[in-house]
């Protein structure tokens, strides 16, 4: 793991800790942009909308898991 990505990964999990409600979806695509998108380019309000959009619907925690029928 190269020090970039070792940054964020303990920043992450820093945030998890203080705020445990936040899904781990939210936290791998956070990962995902940090290590990526976000850092190849300045990006358009556009595509910040569309991720703020997309961590938005992440936040939804997954249902609970329901045994198959009896």
């Amino acid at each position: 793991m190269s020090n970039d990505d070792h940054w964020i990964t303990t920043r992450i999990t820093k945030a998890r800790k203080r705020h445990p409600l936040v899904t781990e979806v939210v936290c791998a695509r956070i990962d995902q942009l940090l290590t990526g998108q976000f850092s190849e380019r300045q990006l358009p309000s556009t595509a910040l909308t569309s991720v703020a959009r997309a961590l938005i619907v992440d936040m939804v925690p997954a249902p609970p898991k329901t045994e198959a029928n009896q």
